[in-house]
């Protein structure tokens, strides 16, 4: 079962000279911290985000733990818009915003992170975190949904699936809104991305194809990697291809200046303010 909902400290994050934030977002079923560990351990720090934090002192290192479980007897999940509001204000409470942001994502982390920066910008209240966001890592995100969550909402019977299984569903319609918002918007379209996709199958099952991987911006390439979905976020050594990229990718963007997200106002009105024990 997932964390309690809050943002956990991995490295740097008390330090006030911080250049910059860096958010690892989990899955459906995942942990703030077992999700990125080899071993899916949630009380050692021999896991990559430590390690980055370690490589680059001068950056915090976050990794967020909520709630979102595939089956209602196994936890709770809310929709993904009510999920991104609860996200915006813990982040808020952390005064994520006042520095730039990386979002490093796992399958429906990246879906969440999506929604979470359209929310932001478009209620205004948190439009800090939309603006200041300088990249995001895709690792085997479902832009277009899973033919997995498909199938188990279709085997599911007695389980009882939870909101996020049907969210996931392949083609759902929120999933087809949010990808063409990030592809026709001029502010989000330009946001760098960093997307690796699997390339072998998870117990038979090709949980995110390569089709769905691929977020639809244009520039943006899908690197296939030669691991399953749950071990394509389990980063074993410095040494690996996903670690150096990711590592280039903080040390690149961090710094990138883009254009002010504006925000949401209409005429009227003005805001001043996986399958069971795995994840997917």
């Amino acid at each position: 079962m997932s964390n309690s909902n809050d943002l956990i400290q991995i490295a740097g994050c008390e330090n006030l000279s911080r250049r910059g934030d860096v958010i690892f977002v989990h899955g459906l079923g995942g942990s703030a911290r077992g999700t990125w560990h080899p071993q899916e351990l949630d009380n050692d720090n021999n896991f990559w985000p430590f390690w980055l934090g370690e490589d680059l002192p001068d950056v915090g290192i976050w990794s967020l733990g909520y709630e979102v479980e595939p089956f209602r007897w196994k936890g709770n999940s809310m929709p993904l818009a009510d999920r991104a509001t609860n996200i915006l204000d813990l982040l808020d409470s952390y005064d994520i915003g006042d520095r730039p942001i990386i979002f490093i994502t796992h399958s429906m982390g990246g879906l969440l992170v999506k929604q979470m920066l359209r929310s932001a910008r478009d209620f205004g209240k948190w439009s800090a975190i939309s603006s200041q966001t300088k990249g995001i890592v895709f690792l085997s995100t479902p832009h277009s949904g899973s033919d997995m969550a498909s199938w188990i909402k279709h085997i599911s019977g007695i389980l009882q699936t939870t909101v996020s299984v049907e969210e996931l569903e392949a083609h759902h319609s929120r999933l087809r809104e949010l990808i063409n918002v990030y592809r026709n918007d001029e502010q989000f379209s330009q946001i760098p991305m960093l997307v690796y996709c699997e390339n072998r199958p998870t117990r038979g099952i090709l949980v995110v194809n390569q089709t769905s991987a691929d977020p639809g911006i244009k520039g943006v390439i899908p690197v296939s990697m030669d691991f399953d979905h749950i071990s394509i976020c389990k980063v074993g050594d410095r040494n690996s291809q996903i670690y150096r990229q990711v590592k280039r990718f903080m040390q690149q963007n961090l710094t990138t200046k883009l254009a002010p997200m504006p925000l949401n106002i209409t005429e009227h009105e003005v805001i001043s303010e996986e399958v069971d024990g795995h994840e997917y």
